[in-house]
C-alpha cells in the first residue's frame, strides 16, 4: 500500500518531535546534574572555620543612676573580640527568675573586629494584665521578679549569643553574664566567668 506524501511528512514530523523530546530530557538531566555539582563545589570553596575560630564577646554595663530611679541610664556594651567582621549578632532573650519579664535585645547588623557597641534593649512584661494596661516596665521590675531563695542580693543571668560568620553559617558565641545587685541597685558583669564555673560545679559536681 502506497503512503501518501502527506502521511510521510506527518510521520517524519512525529519522529522529529519524539527525538527532540528525548534530547530535551537528556539535556535537562545533564543541566540538573551540572547545577548540583556546581552547588556542591561552591560549598567546598567556602572558608572552613574551626572551633578555635569562633568569635568571642565581652559584655560590660554602664550607668550612674540607681536601677529604681526614673532617671536610670544603664546600658549594655558588647565588644567583639575577634579578627573578622561578623553579622547579625543577637543576644538571646533573657527571662527574669519568676518569668514575669523579659529583656529583649535588638539585633546588631554588623560588628567589625574589636568593635564595642551599645546594644539597644527593651524590658517587656509577659503578664497579660501588664501588656493590656501598657505598663512601662524597667530593669528594676526585672530585677525584683525573683523568688528570694538564693540567700543573697546578687542575681546572675546568662545570655547566649548567636551570630552569622564569614561562611554564612549561624554560630554560637560565648555565653556572657550580667549581675543584678539588688542591694546597691546596680548592674555589673565583673566576675561573671567565676560565677558561672562555681554555679556549674554546684549543679553538676564537676571541676
Amino acid at each position: 500500500m502506497a503512503i501518501s506524501k502527506e502521511n510521510l511528512w506527518g510521520i517524519g514530523l512525529m519522529l522529529v518531535g519524539v527525538a527532540l523530546a528525548v534530547v530535551g530530557k537528556l539535556l535537562g538531566a545533564i543541566c540538573g546534574i551540572a547545577g548540583l555539582g556546581i552547588i556542591i563545589w561552591a560549598q567546598f570553596q567556602k572558608p572552613k572555620l574551626s572551633k578555635d575560630d569562633r568569635s568571642t564577646f565581652v559584655l560590660e554595663v554602664e550607668g550612674s543612676q540607681s536601677l529604681s530611679s526614673e532617671l536610670s541610664d544603664w546600658k549594655f556594651l558588647l565588644t567583639h573580640v575577634g579578627t573578622r567582621t561578623i553579622r547579625y549578632v543577637q543576644l538571646s532573650r533573657t527571662r527574669s527568675e519568676i518569668g514575669a519579664y523579659e529583656i529583649v535585645f535588638k539585633e546588631i547588623p554588623v560588628m567589625t573586629a574589636g568593635q564595642k557597641i551599645s546594644v539597644s534593649y527593651e524590658v517587656i512584661p509577659r503578664r497579660e494584665d501588664d501588656r493590656y494596661n501598657k505598663r512601662r516596665t524597667t530593669l528594676w521590675d526585672f530585677a525584683k521578679d525573683h523568688a528570694g531563695e538564693r540567700g543573697h542580693t546578687y542575681l546572675w543571668y546568662d545570655i547566649p549569643i548567636h551570630y552569622c560568620d564569614i561562611d554564612d553559617s549561624i554560630r554560637d558565641g560565648e555565653i556572657v553574664g550580667v549581675c543584678f545587685d539588688l542591694d546597691k541597685q546596680i548592674l555589673k558583669t565583673e566576675g561573671a566567668e567565676h560565677w558561672r564555673k562555681n554555679n556549674y560545679r554546684a549543679m553538676f559536681g564537676k571541676n
